[in-house]
Formats: C-alpha cells, structure tokens, sequence
C-alpha cells in the first residue's frame, strides 16, 4: 500500500470518526430532550392534581361562617382542572400522532362561530389578565355570506387553542391578541398575533420540537412552547396545509396558517349527517 493510498484511508478514518461522534452527540441531546420532556410534562400533571386535592380538601374542612371562601378557592379549583384538562389533550394528541393513529375527520365548520367558540373557551384567562381578544372575519367569495368551510374540527381547534393558549401566556396585561380568518376559493386562513415579548431568531428553528422548549427550567413561570406547537405543525402538514411565523408590526409574534379545504366524497346516507352535523355546531 502506498503512501497516497494511506493518506486516503487516513481522511476517510477520521471523517467515520467526526460522523460517529456527531451521529453520538446527537443521540445525546434526543434521550437528554426526551428527559427534561417526560419531567415537565409529569409536573404539568401532578402539579394540577395536587392543588386540585389541596383545594377540595380546604372547601370541605370550611366552616358555615367561612363558605365565603368558598368561591375563591373554587376559581382555584378551575383554573387548575382548564390547564389540566388542556395538558391532557395536547398529550394524547402526541400520543395518537407517534403511533399513526390519526385520522383526519371532515366537518363543516362556520369560522365565525367557530372565533366566538375560542373566544368563550378563554374567557376567564382573558378576564384574568385583562387581555382582549379581537376576532375577524374576511369572506373573499362573498362579503355577507357566512363563512363556511370543510375541515377536521377536531384538529383545527386543537391548533388555534395551542396558539391562543401561547399568546395568552406570552402577552402582557391590557394588551390584544387577533384572531383573524380568511376564506378564500378552496383553502382559508388563519392568524394569531400577539403584543408579547417575542421570540428570539434563532429559537425559531426548534419551537416546534416535540422535545424541546425554549425555556427547559422544569419549574419555570413560563413553561415553553414545545410540546403545543409541535402538534400545531404535524396537524397544518396533515391538513396539507402551511404555517409561517413573522414579528408583529409593532411587538410580538404572527401565526399564519393557510389550510385547503378538504375534498370531501361521500354516499348519500351519510351526506345528511355530514350537513347537518349534529354534534357542537362553531
């Protein structure tokens, strides 16, 4: 073997080398994400429960001249069972997507109504923090029809509660969050904007990371982005959609997401309960 021949096997070694050790660096960093992601999503949990407990345990040890008390720690009571209830979702939501067992599931879906029905869900955090929410809606195909479109209605309000759930959090008192609709021919967007602190450049490129947040203090005030907003992207794609993220024009962040409208092919006989769709109607 020659002296050239050496020298090449020599490069090549240590190009095998570099790659093993980013291949093992990687690999790392996923069970070290993986980690911090199962402890905070299991404080997100017990947390909740505990002052849940807590609470029912107080209301029930109160006396007839303290029932006053009563309410307040009711407030309590609900505010922890909202986070909770929400954590719930998002979790089987990225259970049911790591297996594959999604499916997408076409409704029609009024948006207007379907802005009213956000709005109410987040009434009490939005009183709490006297933020005000501002919903529009814009019908490019015709100015005063409803705004009718053929989605998965499920998904869609898991995406938008994600996002207004991060605005919420991330804005300031007195501020305004928009909730913004578009119906356009067959597809029709959405925005959410807020007037919060942002989000620096370069945590833009990890925010929708199922394992990452952009705080991973376990105990922190403000608890990441993460897991929300990577369901908010693997439902967009499987509704074939597309979302961008923008600053605000004068603080803060913009969603935009633009979705299709789903081509929906059916028998008659289940037409009428497409139509009529007896469920919740938003």
């Amino acid at each position: 073997m020659n002296r050239n021949e050496l020298s090449q096997l020599r490069s090549e070694n240590e190009e095998l080398s570099r790659s093993l050790f980013e291949v093992n660096r990687k690999l790392r960093d996923s069970e070290r994400l993986k980690g911090h992601f199962i402890s905070n999503i299991t404080n997100e949990i017990i947390n909740p429960f505990a002052s849940i407990l807590a609470l029912a345990e107080n209301i029930k040890q109160l006396n007839e001249d303290q029932l006053w008390q009563a309410r307040r720690m009711a407030e309590f009571i609900y505010d922890e069972a909202f986070h909770l209830d929400f954590q719930f979702k998002n979790i089987f939501a990225a259970a049911m997507l790591e297996a594959g067992l999604e499916e997408i599931k076409p409704a029609q879906v009024r948006l207007d109504e379907f802005g009213i029905h956000l709005s109410d869900y987040f009434h009490a955090q939005l009183f709490k923090e006297s933020i005000n929410l501002d919903v529009s809606c814009v019908n490019l195909l015709a100015a005063n029809e409803p705004l009718f479109v053929v989605t998965d209605r499920e998904k869609l309000d898991l995406i938008l509660k994600n996002l207004l759930s991060n605005a919420i959090k991330f804005s300031q008192s007195g501020s305004v969050i928009g909730l913004h609709f578009v119906r356009e021919k067959d597809r029709f967007s959405v925005e959410v904007s807020d007037h919060g602190k942002g989000i620096n450049p370069d945590d833009r490129k990890v925010i929708f990371d199922r394992f990452r947040q952009l705080d991973e203090k376990i105990n922190s005030l403000n608890t990441g982005h993460g897991l929300g907003l990577s369901i908010v992207q693997a439902y967009t794609e499987m509704l074939g959609g597309e979302i961008s993220l923008t600053d605000n024009s004068d603080k803060g962040i913009r969603f935009a997401i633009t979705l299709p409208e789903i081509q929906v092919t059916m028998d008659w006989n289940e037409m009428d309960d497409f139509l009529l769709d007896t469920e919740t109607r938003y």
